[in-house]
């Protein structure tokens, strides 16, 4: 299967947006603004996220290239 498959491209666009999605709540945390508490929670959550994008990409690009 070519790394173009389908399930490649989705899991590619999960870790690209997800990695906007912690940088954005990076940013957030930084500045300060709002309950720094809840927003640490949130950044955690979206970070723990990232990583099963991540995990799952490398696990589909393992699969694809052994076939």
């Amino acid at each position: 299967m070519s790394h173009d498959s389908e399930r490649v491209i989705l899991a590619r666009r999960h870790v690209a947006k997800g990695r906007q999605i912690v940088e954005r709540q990076q940013r957030m945390v930084g500045n300060g603004g709002g309950n720094t508490a809840e927003a640490l929670k949130l950044l955690a959550l979206f970070e723990a996220t990232q990583n099963i994008f991540e995990d799952d990409l490398e696990r589909i690009l393992r699969e694809e290239r052994n076939g």
